[in-house]
């Protein structure tokens, strides 16, 4: 780990793309570091509006990530550039004067992004709304005031006007806002440190963290700070899976707490220091317009998506007025058309029954070879809740095709039969963890999930007080499964002790 530590910053920006290329970082986690490092704007220009989203930061890994997958353009508002180290790509600066980096994704590439993280923003919530709203009116005519409305809305700076918005603070969410926000505090004797997120303006937020997380303090300062070694480790232990920014200094500080020796925890404390002041430079990797694959091949795929639909409803309609004409007292009319198009007749009236066609299942095979998630794909294609797994399985195949039916164990029958998916599972435990009754956390799911039922949320619960985790662990990362799994552990523990 400490070696990794030590690679130069293109070597880091590489590691941490690479982890990223298959699928962006957490709604949650991007939301929260927009939340502490972004910007959201709708702006008036000579001749209309000028909107988009902007993220400042001084390290440019985490741009990169999100411009692999939302596209944009990163860009620096100064360069300083000491000509000795240009080929280290990097310098230090005990001043902290170090280069400004912009990534930049205007109108008319930010719709991917707005409807990923949508529903995470909390402190900027009210502006994202605004430009969701935007966006859809965006190359209108004839709609200046509610253009207008939306630009004063962007421009008023409303901030958690409501608290309900906290309620998707999660553990992605709070590793966001540290990667922008937070601070690894060694002091030069080594004897002193403290993990802390600033928020100086909405200090509200802070306490949400502080009772989500369950310790440390928000100071007179609106900083939440973590002093204690063991609610440090706790703290990195939780987040560590998903920081980018603040990766290194992560990984220094936890071996500082987790060591003894004195020269070891010096070293650390340099790194930790050096890391903060070290210095990337403005290179040609960060100028030009490539770094954008993730968002490129999203696009295919909702051209791709848009295409088989419309040929799906064309279908349809070709089968509705084959119909109608047999309805007329046409009774010759299987006669007398062409095997060729009676083929494509048996065709569309085939696709129009199972809801796909055969060009949709290629497509999702394709997705599957590449390890894209049934819940992904399902959202990309548009396609029902089990219409993935039975062509996964082999009970949907093309028409040319035999039925190839794969046994299934007794877990997947079970998630098989599931109402509600594994991420309103964690959400559910989220809401338990923070006391959100049963019936509030019911009513929130239901505006997206019509299948649950209270019930469902009652039954987490109990395998949660029963210190039973509801859901498998192969359903998500091992790192989040571990999370979770503490989560319940100490919400089991915290309940018994109040039972006594």
């Amino acid at each position: 780990m400490l070696q990794y530590i030590m690679n130069s910053i293109k070597e880091n920006n590489l590691y941490h793309l690479d982890k990223f290329k298959k699928e962006p970082p957490h709604p949650s986690y991007i939301s929260g570091f927009i939340d502490g490092d972004g910007c959201i704007f709708i702006r008036k220009i000579r001749y209309g509006y000028q909107s988009g989203i902007s993220i400042t930061q001084c390290r440019t890994n985490i741009l990169q990530i999100i411009r692999y997958h939302f596209g944009g353009t990163i860009t620096t508002t100064k360069s300083r550039n000491k000509s000795e180290d240009v080929m280290n790509d990097c310098f230090y600066d005990k001043y902290n004067k170090r280069n400004e980096f912009n990534l930049i994704i205007r109108s008319n590439e930010y719709q991917i992004l707005v409807e990923y993280i949508k529903n995470s923003i909390i402190v900027k919530k009210t502006q994202m709304d605004a430009l969701y709203e935007f966006n859809k009116i965006n190359n209108k005519v004839n709609v200046n005031e509610k253009k207008e409305n939306l630009f004063e809305i962007c421009k008023n700076n409303n901030v958690l006007t409501n608290e309900n918005n906290t309620n998707s603070i999660n553990i992605e969410y709070i590793s966001g806002l540290f990667d922008a926000e937070g601070c690894l505090f060694i002091n030069k004797d080594c004897n002193k440190y403290y993990i802390s997120i600033t928020q100086s303006k909405y200090s509200y937020i802070l306490h949400k963290i502080k009772d989500f997380i369950k310790f440390g303090v928000v100071d007179k300062e609106n900083k939440y700070k973590i002093y204690s070694k063991e609610n440090c480790l706790k703290f990195i232990e939780y987040i560590k899976s998903h920081i980018i920014v603040k990766y290194n200094q992560l990984c220094a500080f936890e071996t500082f707490l987790n060591t003894c020796d004195i020269n070891t925890k010096k070293e650390m404390y340099k790194i930790c220091n050096e890391e903060k002041h070290r210095t990337e430079i403005f290179n040609d990797f960060n100028k030009n317009d490539e770094g954008k694959e993730g968002y490129f091949y999203t696009l295919k795929i909702r051209e791709l998506k848009e295409k088989i639909c419309k040929e799906i409803e064309r279908k349809e309609m070709y089968k509705l007025k084959s119909i109608k004409m047999m309805g007329e007292g046409n009774h010759n009319y299987g006669k007398e058309k062409s095997i060729e198009t009676r083929k494509k007749m048996s065709s569309s009236i085939r696709d129009s029954k199972n809801g796909v066609s055969d060009d949709t299942i290629i497509t999702v095979r394709k997705l599957i070879e590449e390890g894209k998630p049934n819940i992904e794909i399902q959202e990309l294609m548009n396609l029902p809740r089990h219409t993935v797994s039975r062509i996964k399985n082999g009970n949907l195949v093309c028409r040319n095709e035999n039925k190839l039916i794969k046994t299934t164990t007794q877990n997947d029958r079970n998630i098989h039969k599931r109402k509600i998916m594994i991420n309103e599972i964690l959400t559910v435990i989220d809401r338990i963890v923070k006391g959100i009754k049963p019936t509030s956390i019911f009513n929130e799911i239901y505006k997206e999930n019509n299948n649950i039922t209270i019930d469902i949320v009652k039954n987490i619960k109990k395998q949660m007080l029963k210190n039973k985790i509801p859901f498998y662990d192969f359903e998500i990362s091992k790192e989040k499964y571990e999370i979770y799994k503490k989560l319940i552990q100490e919400y089991n523990e915290i309940n018994k002790s109040n039972v006594v």
